[in-house]
This record gives structure tokens, sequence and C-alpha cells, in this order.
């Protein structure tokens, strides 16, 4: 048993209070037989075996582990049974995992808090798993592991302090995000504090001890998998925690501090997170969670949270735009962007065309213009995509629901067999396009290399057949109201930074016609009212 003797009182008084705790949660109890068991190496590979199997999700992600461990990754693999992954990995390895599995299987027992927060631990594992796949890193398990208990002791202290803990999420959702350690005024201790002392307490693994303490840029060993637990764990937070980010920024600057400390790129980093969402479903649906049900909850939850900053804060927020909208009534931003949009002695033919359409948008909506409509809006984007070198594009328009896009109008060669056809669901289920548009990610894809691999699993992409796509999510108020599609099927786009922004411009200013037309209904119902 570790000493207390370096917390500080409150800290310790928490540790002694649930270490001495008769009526453990089911997740904690299993957590004390992760060192005790696995130490036990008489015991036999058959039990193990047996007891794997019985969950499917663990076991595909035990074969998947023992495949990249042998070299594995093509189509067949070299590991075909849960007993031959146990002798390839050695017990230890797998009961790490196994146990670590049991951890949350009965969370449904528990407050929704610590739901919450068991969720984004398991979309953070995942996450881990994968950017530990892409790095080479040569225990992916340990990856796992060590994000699945990145937040451990915050898991602990919502279980056991669930009144100050909501006081400190309310806290949250009021004022935004806030550095690791802040909640010591709160608590009088901080989660890494505690959680660090019951782990070692416990007989956790050493990496996991060590890796549930925030990485600074410097690690005494097993830096790599200190940068990718730290790295996952704080993309996580972003997406998923209760003071989750809403325009991309931060989970951006994220990945550009960790892509060279993990030694992949950051587009490596982005397949990897919708890799990560796609496997945490069979995870979750053994603690019966319906991931898609909880993410809209929790997008919504989130959209009211920043409704009520802005009012706080005395803003006049009235919509969120994606990407680099600008507030319409913002005369100065709008200024602002037609000199930024001034003509570029660089550009290529294709992009002073780009640029030219964004230019006389802005000035549309800087002189309130009547041509800055949906329809007028949509026209010239569609237009300037294939201006761009896209044969053909379509606007898809979300259901009521928001659970399926269905395409609306189109341009160029097939556009309307296009929009016909065009129909997507924004879940991870779905296919990587859904991947993407549930976590409001832009693709431009080339399909070859390991775009092509990615991408041509994707049931819409195998219908069309396309040589090279972009993927453009519309968002107002923090939902999904839609989402443009441009494609090429002969000829390659020659897209570059400046063409991907001006597209990325042009779809900003198509979600505020759109929200300029939903403010005119409004008023006009008033009006009438």
């Amino acid at each position: 048993m570790s000493s207390t003797a370096d917390l500080s009182p409150e800290a310790e008084a928490f540790v002694k209070a649930v270490g001495a705790a008769a009526d453990l949660p089911a997740f904690v109890r299993n957590v004390r037989s992760i060192g005790s068991v696995a130490a036990n190496l008489d015991a036999r590979v058959g039990l193990l075996e047996h007891a794997i199997v019985q969950d499917v999700a663990l076991s595909a992600k035990v074969l998947r582990i023992a495949n990249a461990a042998a070299g594995g990754g093509n189509a067949h693999g070299h590991v075909g049974s849960v007993k031959q992954a146990i002798m390839l990995l050695g017990f230890d390895r797998v009961q790490h995992l196994s146990t670590a599995a049991s951890v949350f299987g009965q969370v449904e027992q528990d407050a929704p808090s610590v739901r919450d927060l068991m969720v984004e631990s398991v979309l953070a594992a995942n996450h881990s798993l994968h950017l530990s796949f892409a790095a080479g890193y040569d225990r992916p398990e340990l990856a796992y592991l060590c994000a699945l208990f990145r937040r451990f002791g915050e898991l602990l202290v919502a279980c056991y302090r669930p009144r100050p803990y909501r006081a400190w999420l309310e806290q949250l959702q009021a004022e935004g995000a806030c550095a690791d350690g802040a909640e010591a005024q709160q608590f009088g201790f901080t989660f890494e504090e505690v959680g660090v002392a019951l782990a070692k307490r416990w007989g956790m693994p050493p990496a996991v001890v060590r890796t549930m303490r925030v990485y600074r840029g410097v690690s005494l060993d097993g830096e790599t998998l200190h940068a990718v637990t730290q790295c996952s764990a704080e993309i996580a937070r972003c997406l998923y925690g209760v003071a989750a980010t809403t325009d991309g920024a931060e989970v951006r600057e994220i990945r550009a501090r960790f892509a060279p400390l993990i030694g992949i790129d950051v587009l490596t980093m982005q397949e990897c997170m919708i890799a990560a969402i796609d496997e945490a479903q069979p995870t979750l649906g053994t603690m019966q969670v319906d991931l898609d049900a909880w993410l809209r909850g929790h997008a919504d939850a989130t959209a009211v949270a920043l409704m009520k900053r802005n009012r706080t804060d005395g803003a006049v927020a009235e919509h969120e735009l994606s990407g680099s909208a600008l507030a319409p009534a913002d005369a100065a931003a709008l200024q602002e962007a037609i000199d930024r949009l001034a003509p570029n002695p660089s550009d290529s033919v294709q992009e002073a065309r780009l640029r030219d359409v964004v230019r006389a948008l802005v000035q549309q909506r800087e002189q309130a213009q009547g041509s800055f409509s949906v329809g007028s809006v949509t026209d010239s984007t569609l237009r300037a995509a294939c201006e761009a070198g896209y044969e053909r594009g379509v606007l898809g328009i979300s259901a009521e629901d928001f659970k399926l896009i269905r395409g609306r109008v189109g341009i160029g060669r097939g556009s309307a067999e296009l929009a016909r056809n065009f129909l997507l669901r924004p879940t991870a289920a779905f296919g990587p396009l859904g991947a993407a548009l549930h976590i409001r990610r832009d693709l431009f894809v080339e399909m070859t290399g390991g775009d092509a691999k990615v991408y041509g699993r994707d049931r819409l992409i195998k219908d069309l057949s396309p040589s090279n796509f972009a993927l453009l999510p519309l968002v107002l108020e923090m939902k999904l109201i839609g989402c443009l599609y441009f494609d090429s099927t002969i000829e390659s786009v020659h897209s570059t930074e400046t063409s991907r922004q001006l597209l990325c411009d042009l779809r900003d200013h198509l979600v505020a016609a759109f929200a300029h037309h939903r403010s005119s209904i409004a008023e006009a119902a008033e009006g009438v009212a």
C-alpha cells in the first residue's frame, strides 16, 4: 500500500475514505483485481480465453492488437484465435486488457456524470489505440489502457463526491473549459493527485499510473506512450467533455502540438479519430450505451451551455457558424474579410476565380443585398466548385431529426442522378463519410494510397467511384443542417491550401445565408403575431 504522506490533507482524507469504502462500485472492485489476477502466472490460458470470447468487442480488439504485434494488418492477418493471441502477446498483456474491459462493465448502475466520463474514456482509449498503431508503438494494448484510465481520479471523485462534482460541472458549463488542476479550488486536491494515489494502492500497472499525470514534454521513460495518452485524452475532452469546444481550432492545435512528438502527421491523426469512433461502438454497446444517441444528447447539451455562456457574457449570438464564418452584424469583420480577399498576384487562375466569388458574397452580405439568399449562394458555391476543377457537386440537407442527409440540388455532369441518389447518415456506423460528418470534419481526398483504402470502403464512394472528392459539413447553431459534396471521376483536381480555404469560406457563407433565411422567417412570424 502506498504512503499518503505527500498528499494534501483533503486528498489524504478522500483517498482513505474511498480505500476503506465497503460499497465500492463494480468498476473499482474490478480495478483491484488487475494486479493480483495478472500476476498469477500459473493461470491457465484456456480460462482466460473462455472469459474473452464471451465478449465479442474485446475478442476483436485482442485479435487486432495481436495481428499488429505479429506484423499483420493485411486482409487475412496472422492471428485467427484468441488462444493464439494470448500465446503471442503473453498472459499478462491480454489479462490487463480483459480485466480493464470488466472495469467498465456495469456502468449503467452509476450516475449520469460517471457514465459520461466513462464514454469519454472509452473514446479516448480507442483513439490512443489507433494512434499507437499509426506510430508503430510496440505495446498498443498499454496505450489503450493508459488512455482508458487517464481520467481515473475524476471518475472516483464523480462517484464519491457527487454533489460537489456536479457543482464543478455546472461551473465548467457556465465558464468554459479550464486547465488541468484548476479543480483544486473546488475540492482542495487535484483529480490527478487522488487518482495516482489510489491507482498505486490498488496495484495498477506502473505505466498506467505514470500516464495519469499530465504530460509536459518530459517523461522519464515511455515518452511516446505518455504523449499518445495525453493527446487522446485532450482531444476527447475537447470533443466530448462537459465544456466541449465548437469551432475545432483547439483540436487542430492539439494535433499540431503532438504530431511531431508521436511521429505521425496531422492527417493520420484525423483518420485515427474516425477509426476510433467506429471501433468504440461495440465496446460501448456492451455498456448499454447507444453512441449515436449519446453524442446527439451531448451536442444538444453543449449548444445549451454555449448559449448560456453567450448570454452571461452579454453577447448577442444569433447563430454559430462552422469554420471561419463571420458574424452577420459585424461590419468591421466583413470589411476585414473583403480586404483579406483582395486579388493576390500569386493565385492560379482557379484560385483567382474562387477568390472573386467569395469576395462578391462578402460584399453582398455587407450591403444586405436581396441576392444574398440560400438559392443564390448555393448556386454560386456549386459553380465555384466546378471552377476549382470538380466535375459535379451537390447540396445535401438534413432531415428534421438530423439523422439523415439527402441530396437537394446538384450541378455538373450527372448532377440530377447524384442529387437523387445522394444519401448519408452522420454516424460512424455508416462509414468514413458518416464518421467525418459526425465529428464535423472537412474532407479533401484524392483516392490514392492510404486514402483509397480508408474511403474506398464507404458505401457512397463505392457507388460514385470518384478520383477526388470534397465533403464540407454545414453547421448552424451546433446542428448539422447538411453538407456540400464535390467530386471528379476523370481527372485529378489540383487542390491547394488556398483553394481549400476558399471553398470552406464559401461553405461558411452558405451557412450564413441559411441563418439569414431563418432569421427572416422568425421576424415575419413575429410581425404577424
